[in-house]
């Protein structure tokens, strides 16, 4: 009975975890888009501020990160990390509520990413620590499907929401009510947090993760990143020396991933604006666009899965590569020719093989620098590969914003068009690499198991 008492309290836990992080993505969902719509309707502010607030985001992300993946491993209890960052997601959601000036947005959105950053270590370490070791990929996989759905579920929160309150009131006060409205989803993320989230004691292990999480296609946080920037301090010129074939295609490897994010961020992080400002679409409908993206995403992440085993992760990652340099060359070229809007069929196909294209890229990408890592030094490697993925959408940030503002937005879309194209030639140039170990079964000698 005692054991059975025990499965029940461990199931009862798990659930009460991916209930309060499913409903912070919820709040997470709707303001990934209702931010940037803010600063642009609510407070008059242009594309290149929308690109500092994304890069500010990812910034203190990455110390957030840090600080937090340390604390993960040194305090008594891993819940009241967890339950702080849920408090303070939706105090900041009633910052930018409030906020009637850029910088305080911008403070707010800053402080909500550090410590949002918790979570990522606390919620896999709670997670992982419920159950055995040989099922940590699919409790951490559930995990990321629960905040995925959140995440889903806000953006189409954010479209009703706005939809309705069109009726009875402008855009701007519908954009600053609906952020109280998502302080309330954040209290009572955080009530599920205190109420159902077992305690966990700290533990001097350091466990090594055997995945990652995908990245926001839309520039947002992770999922459930696990302890990413935790592996930043640790000294890697080792692990990236130029040792054998194996090490110098995962050091091109985590270049091309530069590229890759840097591109993707190019393309990301003014596309909202792109709606709302030259196509004037209503932000109701921006978020549905949204929608599509992810239903593209979730969808086809089975599908690249499966095309992954068959046919090898760096043909894969050419074919998401390839599509999603054709997007931007696209837009780019349609942003130059045509001064109007497209028609709205043609958008909705367009948002959904975005989402389509980085379910290839994302899934492709980490299982690259799985493969191609060391078994002693994978994650390390994983992190790194995580901290690349940031430092591209912080440069992102940045430059897309102030590319769009200074040269219109087919500008954005043409940087990212040539930065995908370069990550396709160092693609290309990493080859098939033999692994350290030898030839592995059932392949041909000089092919690196992907």
């Amino acid at each position: 009975m005692r054991g059975i008492g025990r499965l029940r309290n461990a199931i009862a836990g798990m659930e009460g975890l991916f209930a309060s992080l499913g409903l912070a993505n919820v709040a997470l969902g709707t303001s990934s888009i209702l931010i940037p719509l803010m600063i642009v309707h609510g407070l008059g502010g242009s594309v290149a501020q929308v690109g500092l607030q994304s890069s500010a985001a990812s910034l203190m992300g990455v110390l957030g990160s840090v600080v937090w993946g340390h604390l993960a491993d040194t305090v008594s209890r891993r819940k009241a990390l967890l339950v702080l960052s849920v408090v303070v997601l939706g105090l900041a959601y009633v910052g930018m509520a409030f906020a009637r000036s850029f910088p305080v947005l911008l403070a707010s959105v800053a402080t909500q990413s550090f410590f949002w950053a918790a979570t990522g270590s606390v919620s896999v370490l709670l997670v992982i620590h419920q159950g055995e070791k040989h099922a940590w990929e699919q409790k951490i996989g559930r995990l990321n499907q629960v905040t995925a759905l959140g995440w889903l579920c806000g953006l189409v929160l954010g479209s009703a929401a706005l939809s309705a309150a069109a009726r009875f009131t402008t855009e701007a006060v519908a954009t600053r009510g609906l952020f109280f409205l998502l302080a309330g989803i954040g209290a009572g993320a955080t009530l599920l947090a205190i109420r159902l989230v077992p305690r966990q004691a700290a533990s001097s292990e350091r466990i090594p993760l055997p995945i990652t999480p995908p990245a926001r296609p839309d520039g947002g946080p992770p999922h459930a990143a696990p302890q990413v920037a935790r592996h930043l301090e640790e000294r890697l010129p080792a692990l990236l020396s130029a040792k054998d074939a194996r090490d110098r295609a995962l050091r091109l490897l985590l270049a091309q991933t530069l590229l890759v994010w840097m591109g993707v961020g190019f393309f990301a992080v003014p596309l909202p604006i792109l709606l709302a400002e030259r196509f004037l679409i209503p932000s109701a409908q921006v978020f549905l666009y949204y929608v599509l993206l992810d239903v593209g995403v979730i969808a086809a992440y089975p599908f690249a899965s499966r095309w992954s085993a068959r046919a090898g992760n760096s043909a894969v990652q050419t074919v998401g590569l390839f599509s999603r340099f054709a997007l931007c060359l696209v837009g780019a070229a349609f942003l130059l020719l045509s001064p109007s809007a497209p028609p709205w069929i043609a958008l909705a196909l367009y948002f959904l093989v975005i989402g389509i294209s980085y379910s290839f890229l994302q899934l492709s990408g980490v299982a690259l620098a799985s493969r191609l890592a060391r078994e002693e030094n994978r994650g390390r490697i994983l992190g790194l590969f995580n901290a690349v993925i940031g430092a591209g959408m912080i440069v992102a940030g940045v430059g897309s914003g102030y590319l769009a503002q200074g040269f219109g937005y087919a500008a954005p879309f043409a940087a990212a068009a040539f930065l995908l194209l370069l990550a396709l030639f160092a693609l290309h140039a990493m080859g098939h690499p033999a692994p350290s170990a030898g030839k592995q079964p059932g392949r041909p000698a000089g092919e690196v198991e992907e």
